[in-house]
């Protein structure tokens, strides 16, 4: 099995990252993960074994089979947007490039993978700031990891939405080739765009 060290993982959103001990990318952990191996969070610093499974449509690497060896130091809320779990200091949608595929993000907004959105941010992090609207195709939707892609409109990088956006917007979930319009948010931390205030245009 591989070691590590828990880098952050954010409850709410269901994800994070374990730091390898022998270097290289860091490996992407979905909570249900956690749940098979009867988790039901980790805590940054929290030392772990697991299997590495790759995800076959992005080729991402993504632990399994997860054992706490050691537990880290609880990690104190900061008031004000600390978000729990270290998400809230990294903010945006995921470690190292974001989704937008630079520097090995996770996701990337061109395949499934295994994840990449969402990250960041505890509950009580700053909302973001609109920059915008527009109209897309919905590109894909998973329900059970929590987030999907559009396709702009007008061409240009794929718009992360997270489900607590469709969520908001009354929906139960969006489905492949929906035609949505949205505002564009922007995350004061990353500078990470995503979607928010989802109406359905058919």
């Amino acid at each position: 099995m591989a070691s590590g060290t828990v880098k952050w993982f954010n409850t709410a959103k269901g994800f994070g990252f374990v730091q390898p001990d022998d270097g290289g990318s860091d490996v992407f952990i979905h909570i249900s993960a956690l749940n098979q191996a009867g988790l039901d969070s980790l805590d940054e610093g929290d030392k772990v074994e697991y299997e590495l499974e790759q995800d076959r449509r992005s080729g991402k690497l993504a632990a399994t089979q997860i054992v706490v060896t050691e537990k880290g130091a609880p990690q104190p809320r900061r008031a004000g947007g600390g978000g729990g779990f270290g998400g809230g200091d990294r903010g945006g949608y995921g470690d190292r490039g974001g989704y937008g595929g630079g520097g090995g993000g996770y996701g990337g907004g061109r395949d499934r993978g295994f994840g990449g959105g969402g990250g960041g941010g505890g509950g009580d992090r700053p909302r973001g700031v609109v920059s915008g609207s527009g109209t897309g195709e919905v590109k894909w939707f998973n329900p059970t990891k929590g987030f999907g892609f559009i396709k702009p409109e007008g061409g240009g990088q794929d718009i992360f939405v997270h489900i607590s956006a469709v969520e908001q917007a009354g929906l139960s979930g969006l489905n492949e080739g929906q035609r949505v319009n949205f505002d564009l948010e922007q995350d004061r931390r990353s500078g990470k765009t995503s979607a928010t205030n989802l109406k359905v245009s058919g």
